[in-house]
């Protein structure tokens, strides 16, 4: 089986100004630091984990910072068949 677990952090108008109206909610964010942000949309980050029998393999050992996003970008086309031999090949080894 594999599994995509997706944390992320997003920042939408309606629910944080709800929240800064609340003073429940209100008192746990710091809206000089929150406001910095807003606009931005969000940030999720991905992993695929394959669940084996004997245990689990994080799949993603993809680029995480901008350098190595841009180079492996920067190093060809990446379509459907690509991806689809490079999970082959991954596959196969295990």
């Amino acid at each position: 089986m594999v599994i995509t677990i997706e944390p992320g952090c997003y920042f939408i108008d309606t629910l944080l100004d709800a929240a800064f109206k609340d003073p429940n909610l209100a008192k746990f964010l710091v809206k000089s630091e929150i406001d910095k942000y807003r606009g931005q949309g969000g940030v999720r980050i991905e992993d695929d984990v394959i669940i084996w029998e004997k245990g689990n393999e994080n799949m993603s050992d993809v680029p995480r910072t901008i350098e190595e996003i841009e180079s492996f970008m920067a190093n060809g086309k990446f379509d459907d068949c690509t991806v689809q031999k490079s999970i082959s090949d991954h596959l196969a080894k295990h």
